[in-house]
């Protein structure tokens, strides 16, 4: 009963569709905008880091803990949860709906949703564009006047639906914002996912063992200075770009970027996120820009050799990949 009480003397919790979050017309893009930049920020903080985590299980908290004691840890276990979620809400969906508030930005004049529990799903959800998934959150200022208030009971259930694993019980807090509200949130009370990070993070240094970017001329390579500043390596291509991954020894990640008008503006670093790690090649048809996993296994056919001999056909539709990714 205590919860209960409790819940019922918060913010008001709802189930909302985030097609009609984005769309409001209070929605903030520029704390979108800011969201774009915070997921490129962590790529980077990623690339820099030193990929390796240490673990201890913790048999009483039924639990795995990671030593994250520096930024450096931090920021690659961030990167390989986010990168995770990512990849696996598009294949199997939203393992459990993230829950938080629609925050009211410094003006008061928009909102934007505050995710907690649940931020990496909620960055993962925005991140893949899943208008079409919901969020709980907390309307205390009735932006969603046609949405009805989830019952205890409703926020209950919702909370602890999915399919990801089967929850052993959770536990209620008040959080309270930044601008004062009463947040009802639940929480899990322990699980192993933070192992399947940690293999995850493994994988991910593997195949991000070195980083760095190709295009056509001298002037390509001045034309991505920012890419240059964020620490990337820009290389001139000689010859197809299906040389890239035996060029770098098959190893690492390369981007191919040809040469166009606006070319300094097509590719940014969070775009990395696209890659997973069984993936060959990421291709984006609406400017022929490529991000090649070089030690893949599709990736390794690539010998000098065979690209020589090869029709373009071949080459160019990636009729040698195993795994392709076209946006």
């Amino acid at each position: 009963m205590q919860d209960k009480d409790s819940y019922y003397n918060s913010s008001p919790m709802k189930c909302i569709l985030l097609h009609d979050i984005i769309h409001h017309p209070k929605f903030s893009v520029d704390r979108s905008q800011d969201l774009k930049v915070l997921l490129g920020a962590m790529v980077k903080d990623f690339l820099n880091s030193h990929k390796k985590l240490n673990h201890q299980m913790v048999p009483e908290a039924n639990t795995i803990r990671i030593d994250m004691n520096s930024d450096d840890e931090r920021d690659a276990f961030e990167f390989a949860k986010l990168h995770w979620l990512i990849h696996d809400f598009k294949t199997n969906g939203i393992a459990f709906m993230p829950q938080g508030i629609l925050q009211k930005t410094d003006d008061a004049k928009t909102f934007f949703p505050e995710m907690h529990p649940g931020t990496f799903r909620w960055f993962a959800m925005f991140y893949n564009k899943m208008w079409d998934k919901s969020i709980i959150v907390a309307d205390k200022e009735s932006y969603f006047p046609d949405y009805p208030i989830l019952s205890y009971e409703e926020h209950t259930v919702l909370c602890n639906s999915g399919f990801i694993r089967n929850r052993k019980g959770s536990y209620a807090e008040i959080e309270t914002s930044n601008r004062g509200e009463k947040l009802f949130t639940l929480h899990e009370r322990g699980n192993h996912h933070d192992w399947i990070i940690l293999k995850h993070l493994e994988e991910l240094e593997k195949v991000f063992k070195k980083v760095n970017v190709y295009t056509d001329s001298p002037q390509g390579i001045h034309r991505l200075e920012l890419l240059a500043k964020d620490g990337l390596e820009i290389k001139i291509l000689q010859g197809n770009k299906c040389t890239i991954p035996s060029k770098e020894n098959f190893e690492g990640v390369s981007v191919y970027i040809p040469e166009s008008d606006f070319m300094e503006d097509l590719f940014s670093i969070e775009m990395f996120l696209d890659l997973d790690i069984d993936t060959d090649v990421v291709y984006y048809k609406y400017n022929n820009i490529c991000i090649f996993n070089n030690g893949s296994a599709g990736c390794k056919r690539m010998i000098s050799e065979i690209v020589s001999e090869s029709k373009s056909e071949y080459l160019n539709n990636f009729l040698w990949a195993r795994r392709v990714i076209k946006k």
